[in-house]
């Protein structure tokens, strides 16, 4: 099986060019889902100790809303959707105003309705990203229904620790940000939604063969 700790500089150039790839159809497809314009941050890809991975993207008692998916195939990539529970509200607004021509109170809606909001926009994003890790192993595969959650950062990210944990004790951990750039908001105050790729040991060696990195 394919040995985390002998992932070298080059597989990780190589891990950040899929997260860029992936993000950059991600973002095309929020900018036409929301109708505003979605730029990308440089992605990340680092091995990091699963014992430190809760605190590795912010506070860990921050709450965020995490929505999880994979690809369906034999060997599957896991995909997880990353937003502030503080921004959660002014997304779901951005969705439902460019669909139903009509501004909404989050507070007034019912959980069901905003998970169900948030799984749709997971879906496009997961899957569009997933669209792009299919075109370069020259494959057909799809994604699951997304599933959300909303807890604080350490009880999400002990999901993916767990997994990598199956393995050893290094995480290879990804981040790709898509930042939107709503109506009246600064370049500072722009809604983030970070997709992380968590993908199985079996998976990431498939990916970096098919790259002739490995």
């Amino acid at each position: 099986m394919f040995d985390l700790n002998s992932m070298n500089k080059t597989h990780l150039d190589a891990i950040r060019e899929i997260g860029n790839i992936g993000a950059g159809n991600a973002a095309t497809s929020l900018s036409a889902l929301l109708g505003y314009p979605v730029e990308i941050d440089i992605p990340q890809a680092e091995l990091v100790s699963i014992y430190e991975l809760d605190s590795y993207y912010d506070d860990p008692d921050s709450v965020y809303t995490a929505v999880f998916a994979s690809s369906d195939n034999e060997e599957p990539f896991n995909f997880m959707l990353l937003v502030k529970e503080d921004a959660v509200g002014e997304l779901v607004n951005l969705l439902v105003s460019k669909q139903f021509g009509m501004q909404m109170d989050i507070s007034t809606m019912p959980q069901e309705m905003v998970d169900s909001a948030l799984g749709e926009i997971g879906n496009i994003l997961l899957g569009s990203f997933l669209n792009s890790i299919n075109g370069l192993l020259g494959i057909t595969s799809g994604i699951t229904t997304p599933s959300v959650t909303h807890d604080m950062l350490a009880s999400i990210l002990s999901i993916v620790s767990a997994m990598f944990g199956q393995y050893g004790d290094i995480a290879l951990v990804t981040k790709s940000s898509l930042n939107v750039m709503a109506p009246g908001k600064s370049e500072s105050e722009s809604l983030d939604a970070n997709i992380l790729l968590a993908s199985e040991p079996q998976a990431l060696e498939k990916l970096l063969k098919t790259l002739g990195v490995l």
